[in-house]
C-alpha cells in the first residue's frame, strides 16, 4: 500500500503537471495542422470562385501599313476589349495569337508585352501582330479569287491574379471577310 501511495503522490508532482501541459499543447498543435492541411484546398477553391475571370472579344482588324507597298512584313493589329469583372487591377505579362486566312496560317506567336486591366472596366487593347510573307501572298491570291474569305482569330491572355495565380483567358473569333470591303477600309469590320 506504501508502494500504492508514493505513485499517486507522483501523479500529482510539479512535473507531472508539465508533461500533460506539454501533451495537451502538442496535440493542440497536431489539430491546428490538420485543420490548415483541409482548409488550405477548400480556401484556393473558394478564392478561385471569388476570381472572374476576364471576357476577351476581338473588335477589329486593322493594316498597319500597306503590305502591297512596303518591302517589310506586312503587319496587323488585333484589337481586343478586356472586360476585368473583379473589383481589382490584374496583370497581363504576356500573350499567345493564332491569325488564319482562308486555308493560311498568316501569323502565331507568343509576346511578353504587359498590360494592365482595371478593376470593374472594359480595356482596349491593340496587339500587333506580324504576318508571316509568303502565307500573306497565298492567301492575297485567294482573295482575289474568290468572293468571301473566312478567318479565324485565336489565342489567350494569360492574366496574374492575386492567390490565384496564372489563369488563361482565351479569344476567338471566325467569320468571312469581303476582300474589295477590306482593301476600301483597310479593315476587317468585326460586329
Amino acid at each position: 500500500m506504501d508502494f500504492m501511495r508514493s505513485n499517486k503522490a507522483l501523479s500529482g508532482s510539479p512535473r507531472s503537471t508539465r508533461t500533460s501541459e506539454i501533451r495537451i499543447v502538442k496535440l493542440l498543435f497536431l489539430l491546428f495542422l490538420a485543420a490548415l492541411l483541409v482548409a488550405a484546398p477548400s480556401c484556393r477553391m473558394l478564392v478561385r470562385e471569388v476570381f472572374k475571370s476576364p471576357k476577351v472579344r476581338v473588335t477589329s482588324v486593322k493594316l498597319s501599313s500597306n503590305p502591297l507597298l512596303s518591302k517589310e512584313p506586312p503587319e496587323i493589329v488585333l484589337y481586343l476589349a478586356v472586360m476585368n469583372p473583379n473589383s481589382y487591377a490584374l496583370i497581363v505579362p504576356r500573350y499567345n495569337y493564332s491569325v488564319i486566312v482562308g486555308k493560311q496560317q498568316l501569323a502565331s506567336g507568343e509576346t511578353n508585352e504587359q498590360f494592365r486591366l482595371e478593376p470593374s472596366q472594359e480595356t482596349m487593347v491593340a496587339l500587333p501582330v506580324v504576318l508571316n510573307p509568303s502565307a500573306f501572298s497565298i492567301a492575297l491570291q485567294e482573295f482575289i479569287e474568290t468572293r468571301t474569305v473566312p478567318y479565324e482569330f485565336t489565342g489567350s491572355l494569360d492574366v496574374e491574379a492575386p492567390l490565384v495565380g496564372v489563369m488563361k483567358a482565351p479569344f476567338h473569333r471566325t467569320g468571312e471577310i469581303d476582300p474589295l470591303e477590306f482593301l476600301r477600309k483597310k479593315a476587317i469590320p468585326l460586329n
